[in-house]
């Protein structure tokens, strides 16, 4: 064999073992978590101050999740009850000469489910989160667009919360 033969096979074989001690040690990317959830027929609906993109993203969640989602309440099982959905930011810190520095970005949501009756399956309560963005006032765009993936972040992982508390219904 020649060199460079002998290169490949070794660059191969150190690939293939540090993919194996990867998977051994239980590493795995970080995605959407794996929740099942044995929900009855949901019907989602939100409130005044409910955005269509949380509602639209959490019920493809729910439906990911094995949830059938119902079209009218009236052929639903269960009702998610999208109260209040509050987006918000206040100041962190602030330079000696009175500019801010750094914002805190709030995000939160609250919901409840009912059954066919309107008994409650689960009351009402908040999953909310905050993030802290640095703020200069020459880059304000890029921030500004920063500022909108953090929210759409948060309103991921909001679900993701959701979704986890959704699952201790039936348990």
């Amino acid at each position: 064999m020649n060199t460079k033969t002998q290169r490949s096979l070794a660059l191969l074989f150190i690939a293939a073992f540090t993919l194996l001690a990867i998977e051994g040690c239980g590493f795995r990317l970080r995605g959407s978590a794996a929740v099942t959830l044995s929900m009855p027929i949901t019907y989602v609906q939100g409130g005044a101050t409910t955005s269509p993109t949380l509602l639209g993203e959490l019920r493809r969640a729910l439906e990911s999740a094995g949830v059938k989602i119902a079209a009218k309440q009236e052929d639903a099982e269960a009702v998610l009850n999208v109260l209040d959905e509050e987006k918000g930011r206040r100041v962190l810190s602030v330079a000696s000469g009175g500019t801010v520095q750094e914002y805190e970005l709030r995000y939160g949501v609250t919901f409840d489910v009912k059954d066919r009756d309107g008994q409650a399956s689960l009351p009402a309560q908040t999953v909310g989160l905050e993030r802290a963005v640095s703020f200069s006032a020459g880059e304000a765009l890029a921030k500004g667009a920063e500022e909108d993936l953090l929210y759409r972040d948060m309103r991921r992982d909001v679900i993701q919360n959701i979704l986890r508390r959704l699952s201790t219904i039936n348990k």
